[in-house]
């Protein structure tokens, strides 16, 4: 709501909103949508609404926050095709930035995984990662804008939620009052060596001769010569294989993973390894190709 009343305050051009009812939280949910909906009319604004039944459409495996969020900007996507959009702004904040920092963190997640939520990604970009939750509340409440609140986001059941309502408020209380902004601070540090890790990832690509042109299908034109991938150091080969992830828009592997991949592409023993999002990496005595399950 801070987001929508920023825009129909100071962007002169036309606003759509976009609002997606996953069908997750029953009623709850659905007077949210109304809500959405009311508002916009009041403020003579265009809406495009839609509800789904998110549960039944997991794919195989998926988590339902991953299914919600995949389902989610994929509706976002069609609905700024459809009206021609400059983009897409999204509502993340500044505690968002350290949340997304600290549990990728915790995860094992590398460079890439801890620099928090990028200003912009393609068509999205969000206005508000410099912004309190509690500068944005105060906004709204001086300018007597109501809101509403996910009451699911009280519940510890996720570990975003976790970490929001437990962790983050912990380490301010008995480690640092300022716990949250030096996390923000360190995604935004950490940004300059991820932006350096993807230019030394490009000239690897190159060098072992992975084309990543042909690599939309993956139907095995993603691949590599095995023993020019071996012979660069495990380091360079963790890198290139975050550089492979990027490009193919594939979950972010942990330290952990990255590193055991990294060691099955030495020698020349075959190997399988799932890396997600029904992909597989799959090692030939000569070849190391990343292809979708299905295609096995």
């Amino acid at each position: 709501m801070a987001l929508l009343w920023l825009f129909r305050t100071f962007y002169e051009g036309k606003v759509v909103v976009a609002h997606l009812e996953h069908g997750i939280r029953g009623e709850d949910s659905l007077s949210d949508a109304r809500f959405v909906e009311e508002t916009v009319v009041r403020w003579g604004l265009e809406a495009e609404i839609r509800h789904l039944d998110v549960p039944i459409l997991l794919e195989r495996g998926e988590s339902l926050e991953a299914g919600a969020r995949r389902l989610r900007y994929a509706f976002l996507e069609s609905v700024a095709r459809g009206r021609g959009a400059l983009g897409v702004a999204l509502g993340h904040n500044r505690e968002d930035v350290a949340e997304t920092v600290l549990f990728n963190l915790l995860r094992g997640a590398g460079v890439r995984g801890v620099t928090g939520m990028s200003e912009r990604r393609g068509i999205f970009f969000r206005p508000l990662l410099n912004c309190s939750r509690e500068f944005l509340r105060a906004l709204l409440n001086y300018r007597g804008v109501e809101w509403r609140e996910d009451r699911s986001n009280s519940s510890n059941d996720h570990t975003r939620n976790f970490i929001r309502n437990e962790l983050l408020p912990l380490a301010a209380r008995k480690v640092n009052a300022k716990a949250l902004d030096h996390l923000v601070a360190f995604a935004e540090e950490m940004r300059y060596y991820r932006e350096e890790e993807e230019v030394r990832g490009a000239a690897l690509l190159e060098a072992v001769g992975v084309d990543m042109s042909k690599a939309c299908g993956m139907a095995g034109g993603c691949s590599a010569d095995r023993e020019k991938l071996g012979a660069l150091s495990l380091w360079e080969r963790a890198i290139l294989l975050r550089e492979v992830g990027r490009r193919l828009d594939l979950p972010t592997l942990s330290r952990g993973r990255s590193r055991r991949l990294a060691l099955l592409m030495e020698g020349r023993r075959r190997f399988e390894f799932q890396w997600g999002e029904g992909v597989s990496v799959w090692g030939s005595r000569s070849r190391i190709s990343w292809t979708k399950v299905e295609e096995r």
